[in-house]
């Protein structure tokens, strides 16, 4: 990980780190039984794309955490290093996605279902906050 990708993890609230863990648990379990099954350059556009999914939710929640106005300090300055990080840091996802699926044209769908897995943590998150929370009747949906 790039020192900004290990700073947004720390950074991050409790809920995005969940998030995060979850999404990378799904991406390993997905890549371990597909290889288990000998597909293994299925198991490798998985990852590819859980990895792609996962590095790009990360760096959109350093982006959003710019966005929130610290309280009693001055706002948030955005200059032009900013937007060109922003700017470099997703060209290179682009670029990694292209390549990978340059290498791996038959499995596309896999690498597909890798960019799905922080998706997938998100709705499983999601799932699993209504459960607990109907179940001890604090949530708000009830």
């Amino acid at each position: 990980m790039t020192e900004g990708t290990e700073e947004a993890v720390l950074a991050a609230p409790p809920v995005n780190r969940r998030l995060f863990r979850l999404a990378t648990i799904l991406g390993l379990l997905g890549a371990t039984a597909l290889a288990a099954c000998g597909l293994f350059q299925a198991a490798l556009a998985l990852t590819l794309g859980a990895a792609v999914a996962i590095v790009s939710a990360l760096w959109l929640s350093d982006l959003v955490g710019r966005f929130k106005a610290p309280e009693k300090v001055a706002p948030a300055r955005f200059d032009w290093k900013f937007g060109l990080k922003a700017v470099l840091r997703y060209a290179f996802v682009g670029l990694a996605l292209w390549g990978g699926l340059r290498m791996l044209p038959a499995d596309v769908r896999w690498v597909v279902v890798g960019l799905s897995t922080v998706v997938a943590a998100v709705v499983i998150d999601g799932l699993l906050e209504l459960l607990t929370g109907r179940r001890s009747r604090t949530g708000s949906a009830q």
